[in-house]
């Protein structure tokens, strides 16, 4: 809600000792866009480009703060990690793929935890003396559990587990579609499967003649009648893996998402994630 009004409310802002806001409207503005991009379902390298633009624009004009000594620095963490943002949507996916959990769980630990044994003045040396303190207590009481065990040490099970290999995974779809009745032209339009009734086709000719070489399934494609102009979607395929020492897991999912409004009224983009497919030929194939 803040980010939707800010800008507006810097705008022709009256700065102290007369100063151009320019400056401040370019830092925020800079900001803004950086906020709004990071949040993409989907990205290219335009934008993540201009992604990292408007972070650079943010560090042009950033000293404007300074100067009216509103901070004496940007020495902030949060803020300097904003410049691993586009390398870290290049490895992981976009930021919806990921959250601050685990880091939030360790601020519990051993920032909050360790700032309430203080008395708060000059707890920052008082927090380290308190976590060191609580990693011995940790230490002895493991060496007083061993000592009572009896030196007894319980070996892990020793697993072969040999070379790395691929694991097989099935696809795995919900029982009921998410939409029932889809035309080919809606498939087309919405979904960007515009050669779709052409690679049905294909489908269905080395379906149903293996043998034959590439010109003649084209043909036999071509040949072929299609009795329907409908068919259902789903928007999520699960790959299920099963290796030696697991039970079946979701080793990955496929979303599918045509652009569509909210209650609202807002905008959701689509997504559609990219599937890379190996045939039974060794051919890879990008859908």
């Amino acid at each position: 809600m803040m980010c939707s009004v800010i800008l507006g409310l810097i705008v022709d802002l009256p700065v102290p000792g007369g100063s151009d806001p320019t400056r401040i409207t370019r830092a925020v503005r800079a900001l803004l866009d950086f906020l709004f991009l990071a949040q993409y379902e989907s990205h290219t390298s335009d934008t993540l480009s201009v992604l990292e633009e408007c972070l650079a624009r943010f560090h042009e004009n950033k000293q404007v703060f300074i100067d009216l000594e509103i901070r004496e620095s940007f020495n902030l963490p949060k803020l300097h990690s904003l410049i691993h943002y586009a390398s870290s949507i290049q490895l992981f996916g976009t930021t919806d793929n990921y959250n601050t959990e685990q880091t939030e769980r360790l601020h519990i630990d051993l920032a909050k935890d360790a700032y309430r044994a203080t008395n708060r003045k000059d707890e920052y040396s008082q927090m380290t003396k308190w976590l060191e303190r609580q990693e011995k207590v940790t230490q002895h009481a493991a060496f007083i559990s061993r000592r009572q065990q009896g030196h007894q040490q319980i070996s892990p099970p020793q697993n072969h587990i040999g070379p790395p290999r691929p694991c097989p995974q099935k696809v795995k779809l919900a029982q009921t579609p998410k939409k029932g009745r889809i035309h080919f032209d809606v498939l087309a339009n919405d979904y960007g499967a515009v050669d779709f009734q052409d690679a049905l086709a294909d489908f269905i000719a080395q379906h149903n003649h293996p043998g034959r070489s590439g010109a003649a399934l084209r043909d036999l494609a071509h040949d072929t009648h299609i009795p329907f102009t409908r068919v259902p979607v789903h928007h999520s395929i699960k790959f299920t893996k099963r290796s030696e020492f697991k039970q079946s897991e979701i080793a990955d999912v496929v979303l599918v998402r045509p652009e569509q409004s909210d209650s609202r009224g807002r905008i959701i983009p689509a997504r559609f994630d990219t599937v890379l497919v190996q045939s039974s030929t060794g051919k890879l194939d990008l859908l």
